[in-house]
């Protein structure tokens, strides 16, 4: 009987395993091909396949996707496979400042001439050839960026080669006559010639004669408050419209429009910070022209043309009562009520508008929006850029903010002002700083912080013009008065947010409100809690037990009767409450209770004392006292209502009809959530699938190889892991394989799903009946094996990598390296033998006196003394070193080796040059020897012949003169009388005992 092999660890087949008559085989699932071992399966574009094409590596992201990485130094070429050498100067030029070179794929910088390169490799550092010495210039030297410049002493002219210097014969009268010396501005005669400089507001250029403007807008050395702008040799500032320079001639102050005829507001006029606004009276709204005031109501003719209608304007018209206060420096406390006395309230009116219409009297559209604003999404308003604010956005942001609807504060100090859009510090002069925090010391001000402030109650003044600037609490000219009622903070800018008829006032520095006896919360908006009374509610009241306490005086109130309280006992205990002066909690969980006794009042539904306890079963109501109704399929009722509550599956008055199809559950309330037509379960919603599905709610297919209802049965297909239709079971076959049970291969030179596909393979390669793969012969690639292998790559799939060496190619089917000229071996990895070279090193080299050749192209290169294309010339006379390229530096006679240069020098000489003498008591060659000469006796350097000193002689001058001689070389005769010698050196005689005289005569 045959072994089905498959039952055993699938056959060892990753993917699927065909049993045969005696044996079996493995197949891949489609987008894979079977390995060369028989058994697993490669994705058709896998890194194991061909290195997935990619030059470099291969990595392999999922089953069936790949992608290729280069190594060090190297990226992806477009094609997403070869490799290219990385540039390493692509990239922001390599980080060099100047010139950037690949040097073996690193970056290596270079600077322009007349700069050096930097400690880090990167920058480029100007070259001082003045101090180096490079420049050579003959009197003064000029170092510029990249280069230098020489100049002459007065009364020398520079000469062609730009460093000599020649004397002029001529008087120069004056160096600014002609063409004011060069100079742009001034001109200043010197004896050095002239020396140029600029007027105020310019900088002289590094020409040393060019002036150009400084420009004291850009560089942040103005005082301008608002707009500078500048102009050759200085700068002036402007404000913005609705404000006018102040006399500092730097800072804008605003103007006050109204002051000037009411600004041609008809009714009333506002100032603002650089602009104004007009207003109108109560029932009256601003015209188109803005400043004129029309009737809240038109008068319109009536449609019959008989009689005039009044028609007012849509909007919707909310009051609120306002209250106007009026600090000044002479302001004195006032009581609300003496300004309600004196009718101080006004009444305003607030519209919201319709119709896409907005502003004071609706009158304005988003067409009006100003300096860039959009307009809302509702059309209800301008939305206002950075810097600007009011409601047609035409308003700059007021001092101190900034930003988007100049939310944001300024961050400036010490007077400085910010930029209406960004919120940059503009300084005033003598104060810096991003922030404007560097200036004078507190308590002084003036340009060198030298005077005094003046400011009261620890004020501290501008540190320019001495203006004092007060704490929060203060204001006036010397913040010596203290803020009026209701406003704090700095300027007493703020207005205090205190309920004001529960307060006594708010803190002058921090707007803290103080409450009235009563009342507490941070506004004082709340009374004080019960049993509490007083200042901050902080007294506890001493009352019976019950009774209350006035929370302003702590006085008791009269005791009231269970049930009941208030001033005149008229209120009933709040709900949860009873007792006498409710101040006991009901028991009742969510059921009131009676506000005397505290007894229950149940719910229906529920019973007990504390109305805890649902009706017993079977009975239901108020009290519990009515019996249920007959329910079906074991429903029961409500306990409150007496109806029937239904279990899961069923619905009806008494609970006796199934759920309707699609739905499930309690009172059939849920909705069935299965898919594809399958019906669910009326108590459960458990889905029944039809053919081909499966799942909970019937939305997964059946799995490969089951098919019916639920997927409850399996295929009977051979080849395809049993795949067949999931609602029929009839087999569907898996691409290469087709018959009844899918159990043949397609024919040969056919492939995909139902074999109809033909195979497109070239140079002799096969195709697999599955997915149509290449299996391309040794020496070919691609999709359908129509590439030859890569230069460096060989065999089956190309896959082999060529082991050649030194630029040589490989037979991309056999690998067999094809060597350059000047190498061989099975590898090409030996050069030549000595004195062999070229193609397959079959030339001769013909170089003479130790020269080497080239094992490529033959070319001598010469030992060092020898020069000619076969090195057979000797370096001539006075060179040296390789190609004799270097001159000897011997001095004195003295002759170079043709090979290193070296001096030999001539008897009498030393030195690398020969330059040097020999030193006194040495000759010869070299200066080895010494000199032998005694008593002072000089030798030659050369031969070392001795010079004696007068009075001796010898050839190492060790003999004193011959008895009748003296002097120089002994060459003098004695004066002396008979028998008397003489002095060997001077020649004076040596008189004997009795003799005298220069003879001894």
């Amino acid at each position: 009987a045959d072994v089905d092999e498959c039952q055993v660890h699938n056959g060892g087949c990753q993917h699927r395993c065909v049993n045969t008559l005696g044996s079996f085989y493995c197949e891949c699932q489609p987008g894979f091909r079977l390995h060369t071992d028989g058994r697993t399966c490669l994705a058709l574009n896998s890194c194991a396949l061909n290195n997935g094409g990619c030059e470099h590596d291969c990595v392999q992201v999922t089953l069936a996707q790949h992608r290729c990485q280069c190594r060090h130094n190297h990226q992806l070429h477009e094609d997403g496979k070869r490799c290219v050498l990385r540039n390493p100067c692509s990239d922001r030029n390599g980080g060099c400042m100047h010139r950037c070179h690949s040097h073996r794929g690193r970056a290596r910088c270079e600077c322009h001439p007349g700069y050096q390169l930097a400690p880090d490799g990167k920058a480029c550092q100007d070259v001082n050839e003045c101090l180096t010495g490079l420049a050579m210039c003959a009197h003064q030297c000029l170092n510029t960026r990249g280069s230098f410049k020489c100049t002459c002493n007065p009364g020398y002219e520079l000469g062609a080669d730009g460093k000599r210097c020649y004397r002029i014969e001529m008087e120069i009268v004056n160096s600014c006559e002609t063409n004011n010396g060069g100079c742009s501005h001034m001109c200043h005669h010197t004896s050095s010639g002239p020396v140029c400089t600029c007027n105020f507001g310019f900088r002289l250029e590094e020409d040393q004669k060019s002036c150009t403007d400084i420009n004291e807008c850009d560089t942040g050395s103005h005082c301008c408050q608002q707009y500078c702008y500048n102009y050759p040799g200085g700068y002036e500032c402007s404000c913005h419209a609705g404000y006018r320079l102040s006399t500092d001639g730097c800072g804008c102050d605003d103007v006050d429009e109204c002051s000037a005829n009411n600004a041609g507001c008809e009714h009333t006029c506002q100032n603002l910070p650089g602009s104004f606004q007009c207003g109108c009276d109560i029932g009256h709204r601003l015209d188109e022209d803005r400043r004129s005031c029309i009737s809240m109501e038109d008068t319109v003719e009536a449609l019959d043309g008989r009689r005039p209608a009044i028609r007012p304007i849509p909007h919707v018209a909310i009051l609120r009562d306002e209250f106007t206060q009026l600090f000044n420096d002479d302001y004195e406390e006032e009581e609300e009520e003496e300004l309600e006395a004196r009718g101080e309230h006004t009444l305003s009116e607030k519209f919201v508008c319709l119709e896409h219409t907005f502003g004071p009297d609706c009158s304005l559209t988003c067409d009006d929006c100003q300096n860039g604003a959009a307009c809302s999404a509702e059309g209800s308003g301008c939305l206002c850029p950075a810097g600007w604010t009011g409601v047609l956005c035409n308003q700059t942001c007021p001092a101190g903010t900034f930003g988007s609807n100049c939310s944001q504060s300024c961050r400036c100090q010490n007077g400085g002002t910010c930029d209406p859009a960004t919120g940059a510090c503009r300084c005033p002069p003598g104060v810096a700083g991003e922030l404007c925090q560097d200036g004078c010391p507190k308590g002084f001000f003036g340009k060198h912080c030298r005077k005094k402030c003046n400011c009261a109650n620890r004020g501290h003044c501008h540190r320019i013009y001495g203006a004092c600037l007060c704490d929060p609490g203060l204001y006036g000219r010397f913040c010596h008065l203290a803020c009026p009622r209701w406003a704090f903070g700095a300027g007493c800018s703020e207005e205090c947010q205190c309920l004001q008829r529960n307060s006594r006032d708010c803190d002058a520095r921090d707007g803290s409100c103080r409450c009235k006896p009563g009342y507490r919360g941070q506004r004082c908006q709340d009374s004080c809690e019960p049993g509490y009374y007083g200042d901050g509610c902080k007294k506890k009241c001493s009352c019976s037990p019950g009774v209350p306490c006035d929370p302003v005086t702590g006085e008791c109130h009269k005791e009231c009767p269970p049930g009941y309280h208030g001033e005149h006992c008229d209120q009933e205990c709040p709900e949860g409450t009873f007792g006498p002066g409710c101040q006991h909690p009901c028991a009742c969980g969510e059921a009131s209770c009676d506000r005397s006794t505290g007894q229950c009042h149940c719910p229906p539904g529920w019973t007990g004392h504390d109305c805890a306890q649902a009706c017993p079963e079977g009975l239901w109501g108020p009290g519990c006292q009515e019996i249920c109704p007959d329910c079906a399929n074991n429903a029961s009722c409500d306990p409150a209502t007496g109806a029937c509550v239904c279990p899961p599956g069923y619905t009806g008055q008494r609970c006796q009809d199934v759920c309707p199809p699609g739905w499930f559950g309690p009172e059939c309330q849920l909705s069935c959530s299965c898919g594809n037509e399958g019906h669910c379960h009326p108590v459960t919603g458990t889905c029944s699938c039809p053919p081909g599905w499966t799942g909970h709610h019937c939305q997964r297919a059946c799995d490969l190889g089951r098919w019916g209802p639920d997927c409850a049965h399996a295929c009977n297909c051979s080849n395809g892991d049993g795949s067949c239709s999931a609602e029929s079971g009839r087999c569907v076959c898996e691409a290469g394989y087709t018959g009844t049970r899918c159990e043949q291969k397609c024919p040969e030179g056919w492939f995909g799903l139902s074999c109809q596909h033909q195979c497109q393979c070239d140079n002799g390669a096969t195709c697999d009946h599955v997915s149509g793969a290449c299996t391309c012969s040794p020496g070919w690639r691609g999709t359908f094996c129509e590439h030859a292998c890569p230069d460096g790559f060989y065999g089956l799939e190309c896959r082999q990598a060529c082991d050649c060496l030194n630029g040589a190619h490989c037979d991309p089917v056999t690998g067999q390296c094809q060597c350059p000229p000047g190498w061989t071996g099975p590898r090409c990895a030996q050069a030549c033998q000595e004195n062999r070279y070229g193609q397959n090193c079959s030339h001769t080299c013909r170089c003479f006196n130790n020269a080497t050749c080239s094992h490529v192209s033959g070319h001598c290169l010469c030992s060092e003394g020898w020069t000619g294309p076969s090195c057979q010339q000797a370096c001539p006379a006075g060179f040296y070193g390789k190609s004799c390229q270097q001159r000897c530096l011997c001095q004195n006679g003295g002759t170079c080796d043709p090979a290193t240069g070296a001096c030999a020098c001539p008897a009498g000489w030393t030195g690398l040059a020969c330059e040097l003498a020999c030193a006194q008591g040495q000759h010869g060659l070299d200066c080895q020897q010494r000199c032998e000469c005694q008593h002072g006796g000089l030798c030659d350097r050369r031969t070392g012949h001795c010079r004696c000193q007068p009075g001796w002689t010898g050839d190492t001058c060790d003999r004193a003169c011959p008895e009748g001689l003296f002097g120089a070389r002994c060459e003098e005769l004695c004066d002396c009388g008979d028998n008397v010698s003489c002095h060997h050196v001077t020649g004076a005689c040596d008189c004997p005992p009795g003799w005298r005289g220069r003879r001894c005569e």
